[in-house]
């Protein structure tokens, strides 16, 4: 199933953004700016399936922000302005983690039940799986090349264990990751995670 997602920034995460990225307050009118465009050309989408009959509960996922992300960037960078593609590239992770919140959503409402474990493809799987992963979702606009590198690149591809609570949601988002050295690591998947299954917890 494809779903529309809609792109949003609230306004506290400016200050989150110069804060985990060392930005100097300075820029905060030029990263207020790029957001506002990335939102224009942002087309977040989610596609999720269980696996199989057998398994309704294991879904197939990919969430993605388009292509207009990477054209935005890509501009910058082409230009030689390396400050601001840097920029894009921040600005873009705070709308994926707001898209992850949304799917769980989206998800929720469909199956009555929330995204538990998180097994990304390349971390906990085989990079290889998303040659399965892609039979069962069939996107329209995501596509991948020999070395199952995915475009657009602001994309990401598990599988997920569906769970009753919202406890048990997002529980290895950080931990099933390889990126280490992630900003968002644990301190931003914490806070936006718990103001939905957290504090609403059953």
């Amino acid at each position: 199933m494809r779903e529309k997602l809609e792109p949003y920034i609230e306004e506290r995460a400016y200050a989150q953004i110069l804060s985990r990225y060392h930005f100097d307050k300075a820029q905060e009118g030029q990263i207020r700016a790029l957001a506002k465009r990335l939102l224009s050309v942002a087309v977040p989408v989610l596609y999720h399936a269980p696996c199989s009959l057998e398994e309704q509960n294991r879904l197939a996922v990919l969430v993605t922000l388009g292509a207009g992300v990477d054209g935005l960037q890509d501009i910058c960078t082409e230009e030689g302005r390396l400050g601001e593609s840097y920029m894009v590239e921040c600005i873009a992770m705070e709308l994926l983690g707001n898209a992850y919140e949304q799917s769980a959503e989206k998800i929720y409402s469909h199956y009555g039940l929330w995204m538990g474990r998180f097994d990304f493809l390349g971390s906990a799987l085989p990079i290889e799986e998303t040659e399965a992963l892609f039979r069962i979702l069939e996107p329209l606009e995501i596509s991948y090349n020999q070395a199952y590198m995915l475009t657009p690149k602001k994309t990401v591809a598990f599988y997920t264990t569906l769970t009753q609570k919202r406890q048990a949601s997002y529980c290895n988002q950080c931990d099933a990751c390889r990126n280490t050295k992630c900003a968002h690591r644990k301190a931003h998947f914490t806070y936006g995670y718990q103001q939905i299954f957290g504090r609403r917890g059953l």
